[in-house]
């Protein structure tokens, strides 16, 4: 696997100082931060848009998750704060210490990787029926060519995740990608900084068992 990886350890040091919260989007915004168009960078702008996915997700308690494009740890801590293990995928390396801040409260709970996502074995790492729970990057081709990565090469079992529209009508028109796609929601470009350029769709993803030899 290449890439960094470490679990997110609490501090435990008596005396010390606690780190500021950690920024928001609008708070990245404000402070000149240049967003990655190759890596079709938008991120979420509030928990509470965070905790809305989440519950779409019907996720069993304790499941473990896999974020891939982490981003900001919005989603992250979200997921984190309901319960759920999870390991936390962003290509980003500018955003290691954001990430870090989001989920040090959670121990071995949570996982983060600075890599690629197509360079990492999934099946190292993730149990059966792991769930897929992400914000996609909004370049089409790149986010589908993620979620068939994602599902070709790992325990993933299903997902929820936000794609743009483009990519959600690829996926479910493509009748070898072994998927099964639902719009379960909607979610406003306004939700995310920058605001998306395109439409967006929040679906769930399952593998299609009538494409299996």
């Amino acid at each position: 696997m290449k890439g960094s990886s470490a679990v997110v350890q609490p501090s435990s040091i008596a005396g010390t100082a606690a780190p500021p919260p950690p920024r928001a989007a609008d708070d990245f915004a404000a402070h000149g931060f240049q967003v990655r168009a190759d890596l079709g960078q938008h991120f979420l702008r509030s928990p509470e848009s965070a905790t809305r996915l989440l519950e779409r997700a019907s996720l069993p308690h304790g499941a473990q998750i896999l974020e891939v494009g982490a981003g900001l740890g919005t989603l992250s801590a979200a997921i984190a704060s309901a319960g759920h293990r999870i390991w936390a995928v962003e290509k980003d390396g500018r955003l290691r210490s954001q990430l870090t801040q989001q989920l040090s409260g959670f121990g071995r709970n949570a996982r983060i990787t600075i890599a690629d996502i197509r360079r990492i074995n999934l099946n190292h790492g993730l149990e059966p029926g792991s769930v897929l729970v992400s914000i996609m990057p909004f370049d089409p081709d790149l986010s589908t060519e993620l979620i068939h990565y994602v599902f070709a090469s790992s325990p993933v079992a299903r997902g929820l995740v936000v794609l743009p529209s483009i990519s959600v009508d690829r996926l479910a028109a493509d009748p070898n990608s072994g998927l099964r796609v639902e719009e379960v929601d909607g979610i406003a470009r306004g939700d995310f900084w920058p605001p998306a350029p395109t439409v967006l769709r929040v679906v769930a993803i399952e593998r299609d068992v009538r494409c299996r030899s």
